[in-house]
């Protein structure tokens, strides 16, 4: 019974209007204004919700749309979002706003699997009319704080003695971790780089589906079902149910565009790898170019191969992904990838900029994604993740200019040979951190797909 109110994979909605947004810059105003201009509803979903002049304008509307009787509920991831729970929750509360916990940390750090399920969706809906759907957070684009430690470690290498090593060839020659001492200090650093949709039309009406859903199944205590064994989920099923019922109900979006769009989404239940799949079904059936631009890159083993075959078919591909050590670990980790990607003439670029957030790709000439998915086992394994398909061949064509621009004039093109010559050192530490990469998946029962 219960599984038939799951909801199942959104079908591709005809009469669409989509729009590209690049960073907060142009976000986060659109969503202010449909926030004051509600009249029924607001829906949000953050993994981050700052302590800063954008966490303060998102907390102030939302109050005030509830101080005019509009039901206003947020969803803020317990980890990612621990800044807002201290911050902005209590006022939210204290004004008539609904908030959900996902999964709450507690005092006590514990080893504890389920602490990698994370809620990292990022997803604006009001009234049924409009949606925001994409990977940015609830967060000033210049704040770099939270990368503040690493920024100091980057410096810190870049400043001291360069000691003699051996190197490839078996010679002595100079360390040299690769860090851009050029761009390290924190106040040089531009807006973060990420990507948003603004939608209206049908394909809103499966946004608001898939916040109802996840809203339902956030417990007592931010506790999150994963099965249908929890006594208090039981209690959910009757207003899982009154929800479908409102919804069926409620008129459906009018067409209010020509574009196809599809959400694609990541829920822990009927729809575990539905953005994966929708991917690699892209990349599968590629013709001429491949532009993927992912924050977090470490695609499991089917996604590899995916695009090695792509380039055998003789599809151009092209990789823009993160120049900045953001997390040490994850960054060098991804560079043991790739040689295997170069020996068969894939383009890496690094964004240099600022810190690279976007999860996004374009195909050919009419197909596109923009969202909160990254390729790597926690966006893939663990996180609930939200992207969205868009079939338009002006969309994908902006999208693409947008990625090709920062290309050319913002990233640095790593060289097969030059990443060949890479410091022992430096190539045994990348090296390590993908072995301890796989050790954990396979701990985690998940190594058969990387």
């Amino acid at each position: 019974m219960v599984l038939n109110l799951l909801p199942a994979a959104a079908p591709e909605r005809e009469g669409n209007a989509v729009e590209l947004l690049v960073g907060g810059e142009q976000l986060f105003p659109r969503a202010l204004d449909a926030i004051e201009q509600a009249r029924h509803a607001v829906r949000i979903e953050t993994y981050i919700f700052a302590n800063d002049s954008i966490g303060e304008a998102f907390c102030e509307a939302m109050c005030r749309a509830a101080a005019r009787g509009v039901n206003v509920r947020l969803v803020l991831d317990g980890f990612g979002g621990q800044e807002g729970v201290r911050t902005w929750v209590p006022t939210l509360q204290q004004h008539g706003v609904h908030v959900r916990v996902f999964r709450p940390e507690g005092v006590l750090f514990k080893l504890n699997p389920k602490r990698l399920r994370r809620m990292h969706r990022k997803i604006i809906a009001v009234d049924h009319d409009i949606a925001f759907v994409g990977g940015i957070n609830l967060i000033d684009d210049l704040n770099h704080e939270g990368e503040r430690d690493e920024l100091l470690k980057a410096t810190e290498r870049a400043r001291q003695k360069r000691e003699p090593i051996w190197g490839a060839s078996g010679g002595m020659r100079e360390q040299a971790m690769t860090v851009n001492t050029d761009l390290l200090d924190q106040q040089s650093l531009g807006p973060r780089y990420d990507f948003a949709v603004q939608l209206k039309g049908p394909v809103v009406q499966d946004v608001w589906h898939n916040m109802e859903w996840l809203w339902l199944q956030i417990g007592p205590g931010g506790r999150v079902t994963d099965t249908f064994s929890s006594a208090w989920w039981k209690e959910r099923v009757e207003q899982l149910q009154e929800a479908m019922a409102r919804q069926r109900a409620t008129p459906k979006p009018k067409a209010a565009g020509k574009v196809k769009v599809q959400l694609a989404v990541r829920d822990n239940f009927r729809l575990r790898r539905r953005i994966e799949r929708a991917y690699l079904q892209a990349i599968g059936n590629a013709q001429r170019s491949i532009i993927l631009s992912n924050a977090y890159f470490l695609p499991d083993r089917k996604m590899r191969k995916a695009l090695l075959a792509a380039r055998a078919r003789g599809v151009h591909v092209q990789l823009l992904l993160q120049g900045r050590v953001e997390y040490r670990f994850q960054h060098y980790a991804t560079q043991s990838l790739y040689s295997s990607l170069l020996a068969v003439g894939v383009d890496i670029y690094e964004y240099l900029p600022s810190f690279l957030h976007a999860k996004v790709a374009v195909v050919d000439s009419n197909w596109a994604t923009v969202g909160s998915s990254n390729l790597d086992p926690l966006s893939c394994l663990f996180a609930r993740e939200a992207n969205v398909i868009v079939y338009n061949r002006e969309f994908a064509s902006a999208l693409r200019e947008e990625l090709q621009k920062s290309i050319q004039t913002d990233s640095r093109e790593i060289q097969a040979h030059e990443h060949a010559q890479r410091p022992l050192k430096e190539r045994v530490f990348s090296w390590l951190c993908y072995k301890l990469m796989l050790l954990a998946v396979f701990l985690g029962g998940f190594g058969s797909r990387y």
